[in-house]
This record gives C-alpha cells, structure tokens and sequence, in this order.
C-alpha cells in the first residue's frame, strides 16, 4: 500500500508536536518548584519569580523575534523544546542530589526565566512556522486545533501527575520536550531560505513598521493592549460568583465554564470564518459575547449555576474565536519573512500592557465589595471596549485586503496555498 503524502501527515503531527510542547511548558513552572527539596527557595521564587520572567520576556522579545525570521523556524522549535529540556532536568538533577551543595534559589531562578522565555519563543515560532504547513485556507481551523488542544489537555495531566516524586515530575516534563523537538524534526513540510541579514537593528525597525502601518496588525495590536489591560476586571466578578454557588454540582459547573466554552469557540471559529472572515468575526464575536458577562450579575442561589456558566463560558467562548480569528489573519496577511518580528511585537505590548494592569486589579477588588452588578457591569465594559478597535479599522482592512500593497503582499512557501486560493484571501475571508 502507497504511504500517505506528506503534506496529509504534517499538520496532525505538527498538531501534535505543537500540544506537547505547550503542554510541557505549561507544566514547568509547576514541575520545577516540585523538583527542588529546598523549601527555602520557594519565598525568593514567588516574590522575584514572575518579575524576572516578565522583564526577560520584555527585553528579549524583540531580538528573538529577529532570530526568529533569520533561522529556519523548524530549528528554532527544536532548540527551543532542547533548552527547555536541559533547564527543567537540570533542576530537577539538583533538587534529586541534594543541590550539589549549592545555594538553591539562583538556580531556580534562572530556570524558571529561562523556561518562560523559552516558551514565548516557541510561541512566536509555532505561529510562524504553521503558514509552512498548511495551505493558507487551512489557517483558521488549523490554530482552532492548536489553541483548544493544549488548554483542554494540561488541566487533567497535570492533576495526574502531580503527585509523582518532586523529580520525578520534572524528568517527564523533560522528557516531553525532547519528545516534541523529536515530533516537529519530523514534520515534512518545506521552508523558504531565509532572507539576507540587514542588522539587528534595522530588522527590529521593519518588523515595528510593519505592524504599526498594517490596519489589521495595527488593530490586532491595540486588541492585545486592551485585553491584557482590562483581563483583571474579568476575574473579580467570576470569583464572587463562583463563591456564592449553592445547590450545584461544582464539577459540572468547572467543566461548562472551562472546557465547554474552548470546544464551542474552536467549532464555531471553524464553522463561519469562510462565511464572514476572519477579522469580521473577531469583533463580531466580541460585540455578541460580551454582554453574557451581565449575568454573573445575578444572584447564585438555586439555578444561579446556570448564570455562572454562561456569563462565565460564553466571553470565553469570544474570546477564544476572536483569538484564533486574529491570529490566522494575522498569518494570512504577514509577509513570512516578517512573521517572527510582527509576533514579537504583538508579544511584547501584551506583557507591558499585563504588568501595568495591577491597578485596575486592585479597582475590581474595591468594586467587589459593596456588591456584584457594579464589577459584572464593568467587566462587561471591558469586554465591549476590546472590541472597538477591530470595528475602527473594519473599512480600513477591508481596502488594504482587497488592494494589497505587493511590498506587504505575504510570500509563504508554495505548500501553503497550493489549493490555487489567492494568498491571504482565504484565511481572511470576505471583507469585514
């Protein structure tokens, strides 16, 4: 019997490949506390742990974005899946042996950094390498796939394996890196030889005009603003209603407001991105789910359950099309050799703009007190107001997608669009 070609086994391996390697890194932080004996260092970690990650992801984003574009993205991902490797067994052989009679906490340290930046990386690379894979009007199903895989699979892994020895728990992380950079060595799918150095500075410079003078990136880059600023207000309101559940099964609940919410968003992402767009039913999918966020309004007891799901799960859900909507476009409408600069970018305003979200935190908590209707509403205001940029520039990006500047016009590998579609109008869909 004749092998399957390769361009039908790449993207359910690289799918896999992909899962793993989210999963794995999802998993570190927590598989490297648990590897380290040393109680002493868990203080040190939790109070300078997530600046030193946020601070490395600020700094290093923009030139690992540049190194990106400059190597083939399929090395970078097996390096990246390596390193995280031989940072989380590392700990994991220190905190077996004693320390070697070291001071505990920097090694900590440096690893939990490390493996942060290492996952942005993989990140940034995952979703420059898949215009390679796939053809362009796969796109969207494709990152449906690969966002709703790794969030519906870490929860029940990691509750599997948390109780294994501190170590232990640590070698199987390393152990699923290596296995993943083995997976993604695997995919068949060809890339395109990079383009000439023109300097680190200069490659920075394109890939922040790039995205500054795209409507679409420029929208997609003031979204990301927005929704990692206000995603604070979002958690005060879910929390009291959470708290005052009664008469419910909680299992139920935690199920219908966290895994139902992914799977619906990545079926209807698939289901209406060729008949609306993608960048259309980004926003459209905010302005429709955002109002259910009025709903944890509502008082808990009896069948206030039922408010808690779906004020909860459905502006997950619209956050989960609009993530992946945004995204495919995005890829659509990149030039590839731009695609690991304008994902760094994009990275990088979404963590500045998350660090200075602590006041708007502390803002929700004070408006949780009195009572639920003022954060629920403000919640729902936030949810709104993410929106507005993407319905600002729907004419805009409407005109560029259909008059394409051949300077900006994307040049993914031939495998992408082999269907004859015309480049970026797959993914991209009617105008929005």
């Amino acid at each position: 019997m004749a092998s399957p070609r390769p361009a039908r086994r790449r993207l359910p391996l690289f799918v896999l490949a992909a899962t793993v390697l989210s999963a794995a890194f999802a998993l570190s932080d927590t598989a490297l506390v648990t590897a380290s004996s040393w109680t002493t260092s868990l203080p040190v970690v939790v109070v300078f742990g997530e600046t030193l990650e946020q601070a490395g992801i600020v700094l290093l984003a923009l030139p690992l974005g540049v190194l990106i574009d400059r190597a083939r993205r399929r090395s970078v991902l097996v390096l990246t899946a390596l390193l995280g490797a031989v940072s989380v067994t590392c700990v994991a052989a220190a905190g077996a042996f004693g320390g070697f009679g070291w001071p505990d906490w920097p090694l900590l340290l440096a690893a939990t950094t490390a493996t942060a930046v290492l996952a942005s990386v993989a990140t940034i690379g995952q979703d420059a390498y898949l215009p390679s894979v796939v053809r362009r009007g796969r796109l969207l199903p494709a990152n449906a796939l690969l966002t709703l895989l790794p969030r519906i699979a870490v929860p029940p892994i990691a509750l599997t394996v948390l109780d294994w020895p501190g170590p232990g728990f640590a070698l199987a992380v390393g152990v699923a890196l290596v296995a993943a950079a083995a997976l993604v060595r695997g995919v068949p799918a060809v890339e395109r030889r990079p383009p000439p150095r023109a300097g680190l500075w200069r490659e920075t410079a394109e890939g922040i005009r790039f995205t500054a003078r795209h409507p679409a990136l420029r929208a997609i880059a003031l979204f990301l603003l927005l929704s990692s600023l206000l995603s604070e207000l979002d958690d005060g309101p879910r929390g009291t209603a959470f708290r005052d559940l009664s008469g419910a099964d909680i299992e139920l609940v935690r199920w219908l407001s966290f895994y139902a919410p992914y799977i619906l968003g990545a079926l209807v992402a698939v289901l209406l991105h060729r008949r609306l767009g993608a960048f259309r039913l980004a926003w459209c999918a905010l302005l429709v789910s955002g109002p259910f966020t009025l709903l944890l309004a509502l008082p808990g007891p009896g069948a206030g359950w039922i408010w808690y799901v779906l004020g909860s799960g459905v502006p997950t859900a619209g956050r989960m099309i609009a993530a992946v909507a945004l995204l495919s476009h995005r890829q659509a409408v990149t030039p590839n050799r731009l695609l690991g600069r304008t994902g760094a970018v994009l990275l990088l305003l979404a963590n500045v703009a998350e660090g200075g979200a602590e006041p708007l935190e502390r803002l929700a908590e004070w408006l949780a007190g009195p009572g639920r209707a003022a954060p629920a509403a403000l919640a729902t205001a936030a949810a709104l107001a993410t929106a507005v940029p993407l319905l600002l520039a729907r004419r805009a990006v409407a005109r560029h997608d259909h008059e394409p500047d051949h300077d900006d016009e994307p040049d993914h590998d031939d495998a992408s669009h082999d269907d004859g579609t015309n480049p970026g109008q797959a993914a991209a869909g009617p105008p929005p």
